[in-house]
């Protein structure tokens, strides 16, 4: 009777480890959190590459992340669009390269954390969304005022060059680049707002060395803030 009794008791003791051990193993070691930026207990901002914000490049960058069990990033790699980053200058190519490169920078600070299921805590894979802006006109605005289009009220306007790329590809059209100008009426803002991306950076590089006269408010000297357009023809120069 207490062999049986003993035989019973490491019967049951056999099928509860069996069971606790399926239950861990049921558990799965990484699940899938979608976008993940409104869940993180702290998300740095990435910093704005030089050569991002020359080129006039901005825009959105997706990093696919993994988040260890702990709340700390595991790997972060940003999403590269072969499609977007087809058929574009060098110098963009690179520069969105940069803002891929600082999105992974910041998202590897990020924090989270740790995500339990049935008790256990597991690996979550998700995407970190990171908007790089040229401009923030709350800010950069202050004490200017709007000067509508400014191509014929600049005393210096360079044309732009052509981009070989753009001209192989048989790429025109226009191209409006939004600028503000200081009190002495030096460009030190340029941000392309429309026109075909091979054709932006050349723009905004034009705008960046164009100069004008100061503006005056009630006799104090002012910002202003506007458009340059260039028109890119296949058959002449840039205008």
């Amino acid at each position: 009777m207490k062999h049986i009794s003993s035989t019973i008791f490491v019967t049951a003791l056999f099928l509860l480890c069996a069971a606790g051990a399926l239950a861990q193993s049921e558990t799965p070691k990484i699940i899938r959190g979608g976008i993940l930026n409104g869940k993180a207990v702290s998300l740095p901002k990435p910093e704005y590459p030089a050569e991002a914000k020359s080129a006039g490049v901005e825009g959105l960058v997706q990093v696919a992340i993994v988040v260890d069990e702990n709340g700390f990033i595991e790997s972060a790699k940003a999403v590269k669009n072969d499609k977007e980053d087809s058929d574009v200058s060098p110098q963009v190519s690179e520069a969105r390269a940069a803002l891929r490169a600082a999105a992974e920078e910041a998202a590897l600070k990020a924090k989270f954390s740790p995500t339990l299921l049935s008790g256990n805590p597991v690996k979550v894979s998700g995407v970190i969304t990171y908007n790089f802006r040229l401009a923030d006109d709350s800010t950069e605005n202050r004490k200017s005022i709007n000067g509508g289009t400014l191509n014929g009220k600049a005393i210096e306007l360079p044309n732009p060059v052509y981009p070989d790329d753009a001209r192989a590809a048989k790429v025109s059209g226009t191209v409006s680049v939004k600028v503000t100008v200081d009190e002495g009426g030096n460009v030190i803002s340029a941000e392309a707002i429309s026109g075909d991306q091979m054709l932006r950076w050349a723009a905004v590089d034009a705008a960046r060395k164009a100069r004008f006269s100061q503006t005056l408010l009630n006799g104090e000297p002012v910002k202003i803030v506007g458009i340059i357009t260039y028109n890119f023809v296949l058959d002449g120069k840039p205008q």
